[in-house]
């Protein structure tokens, strides 16, 4: 019976937070009708319990979503404020186990307190700022433009030109030609259809073919064009869909542009608000002062970025390059890899995006602007492994050669 009680003050405390404290003093009710439970001056009523019920898991909500159920929970917070009621009359909060409990509760109660009035309230972006943010990036919020094609592929250049006048002037339908001729054997059972498909992106039963790729979107639809050679073969293609590119309205990425911008901002923020109630306390820093003293190098820091597998830890050690030391060799190779990590491990492209533009503003002349210009051009595209940043920038010399 105790272990069931325990279970139930456990359940109680876990789950409080999503509707209010359990044992928080209701409004008193004096209307019965209305009510649950009642001890003394303190009420339950029966919609605060209904709404508790209506927030706990599936399995507690089956387990006291009844007639029973709900009278085996309200006689849970019964005792709940009996117990709360007799501690006070034994005056157990003067107890010192208990005075330490309360005194680091009020501390997290405060601190937190604190930080949601003095920082995150500032890091909170304006209505001004997150419109100007949509602008500045619509093409971040842009849909790529979408098309769906079919082909009849073939190694033989004049077999397709055969296919193409039994369609043009025979009035053969392309589907059955693709079925009987086609050489692609994924997509010849459905007609030829490589399915819907992004600048750069991958067709069914081509693969990614820049050459294809790019000439297909310059097609019109519904008509025949070929044989258009590329690195397999040749085909014969008919675009027969295209859904143009779209702006995402501001109203659906609204509250997505409010969390990167309060990412952004918070760490400043943070920054600003401790800076400035510093200077009113005599505080030291041991572990910051004695860091100092083995401070590693921009190389050294660099290299420890590279090592680590915590993509998180990678950004914060470059982050510090670049804040220490903005003028050595390594900060804008770790602004790019900034922008690398969010891109390609985080998959937060706007994050990304933001650093390689920083690079490009702050260091136009250096070996890796680039690197971070054929980064943004191609973020939306599969890029090459490597090893290190000097073998990317091989890498990315090579395919602009």
């Amino acid at each position: 019976m105790i272990r069931s009680i325990v279970c139930v003050f456990v359940l109680l405390l876990s789950l409080a937070v999503v509707i209010g404290c359990g044992g928080e003093k209701q409004e008193v009710v004096e209307n019965e009708e209305f009510l649950a439970a009642r001890v003394e001056d303190w009420t339950l009523t029966k919609e605060f319990l209904y709404e508790f019920i209506s927030n706990l898991p599936e399995r507690q909500k089956a387990e006291f979503d009844t007639p029973a159920g709900r009278a085996r929970l309200a006689d849970e917070f019964v005792d709940e404020e009996l117990y709360y009621r007799e501690a006070k009359r034994l005056n157990l909060s003067e107890e010192p186990w208990v005075d330490e409990q309360i005194e680091t509760a009020l501390r997290g109660i405060l601190v937190q307190a604190y930080y949601k009035e003095h920082v995150d309230s500032k890091a909170r972006p304006t209505a001004d700022e997150m419109r100007e943010y949509y602008d500045s990036h619509k093409d971040v919020y842009s849909t790529l433009p979408v098309l769906r094609a079919q082909h009849i592929f073939s190694k033989s250049k004049e077999k397709l030109e055969d296919l193409k006048i039994r369609i043009e002037e025979g009035g053969e339908k392309m589907t059955a030609l693709a079925h009987q001729y086609s050489e692609d054997k994924i997509t010849q059972s459905d007609g030829g259809d490589i399915g819907y498909f992004n600048p750069g992106g991958y067709m069914r039963g081509i693969g990614y073919s820049e050459t294809l790729n790019d000439t297909i979107f310059t097609m019109e639809p519904k008509m025949l064009y070929g044989p258009i050679q590329w690195e397999k073969g040749y085909s014969l293609i008919r675009v027969s869909d295209m859904r143009p590119a779209e702006l995402r309205p501001f109203e659906d990425v609204r509250q997505e542009i409010s969390e990167i911008l309060t990412r952004e901002k918070i760490k400043r923020v943070k920054k600003e608000v401790s800076e400035s109630i510093r200077k009113n306390y005599d505080l030291r820093n041991y572990m910051d002062e004695y860091y100092r003293t083995i401070q590693r190098s921009p190389k050294e820091l660099f290299e420890y970025a590279q090592t680590t597998s915590d993509p998180h830890v990678r950004i914060e050690t470059f982050e510090e390059i670049v804040e220490k030391f903005p003028d050595d060799p390594h900060a804008p190779q770790a602004l790019f890899m900034i922008g690398f990590v969010y891109i390609e491990e985080l998959k937060e492209k706007v994050s990304g995006g933001r650093s390689l533009e920083a690079l490009i503003n702050k260091y136009p002349d250096s070996d890796v602007a680039d690197s971070a210009r054929w980064m943004l051009d191609n973020m939306n595209k599969p890029l090459p492994e490597f090893e290190d940043i000097e073998d990317l920038n091989k890498k990315l010399s090579g395919e602009s050669d």
